[in-house]
């Protein structure tokens, strides 16, 4: 049975970049307010070549962003910062309660959904399932404005980050 709780979970999503090289470290629970929704939709065309790197119709940051941290906040602005994060969400039943911490791996689709999540590394009473289990719920209703260009819809691939959470209940 699946019971609703609201945490109040910390979570702490790295800035630095994973041992891979591919991935760049993105927020999904970061969202962006309507009016700059809007905003940023207006700049991206003007970003696109400049912060992605395409073939066919997946693209990925390009490398030598890493040089450039300015541009590369931008970027991630314009192109991995959610439309719309909910703030509660339904915890997965058997979710093991108690501190953990893990790092994943994740595409946006060309619809702005959260895909293809991988977790590359857990520590604490989490599992990979149960990890990938509570990513996926916490991030269920996660959408970001898709990423269109020239007429073309992309989906983003080898984005990245990592949780640390406590989801014991306050009388555990």
């Amino acid at each position: 049975m699946k019971r609703a709780f609201f945490l109040s979970i910390s979570l702490l999503l790295s800035n630095s970049f994973f041992a891979e090289g591919e991935s760049f470290s993105c927020d999904p629970k970061k969202y962006l307010p309507e009016d700059l929704a809007n905003k940023v939709l207006v700049h991206r065309e003007s970003g696109f070549n400049i912060c992605l790197s395409c073939e066919g119709e997946t693209c990925k940051f390009k490398q030598q962003l890493l040089d450039n941290p300015d541009t590369l906040s931008i970027c991630k602005r314009l192109f991995c910062t959610a439309s719309f994060a909910s703030r509660g969400f339904e915890i997965p039943a058997g979710t093991p309660r108690g501190k953990s911490s893990f790092s994943y791996q994740y595409s946006i689709s060309k619809l702005g959904a959260i895909t293809d999540i991988n977790i590359t590394s857990t520590d604490g009473v989490f599992s990979n399932k149960d990890a990938k289990e509570f990513v996926k719920a916490l991030t269920r209703k996660t959408k970001f404005l898709p990423i269109k260009y020239q007429g073309n819809n992309y989906e983003l691939i080898n984005l990245a980050s990592e949780m640390n959470i406590n989801t014991r209940l306050g009388n555990d």
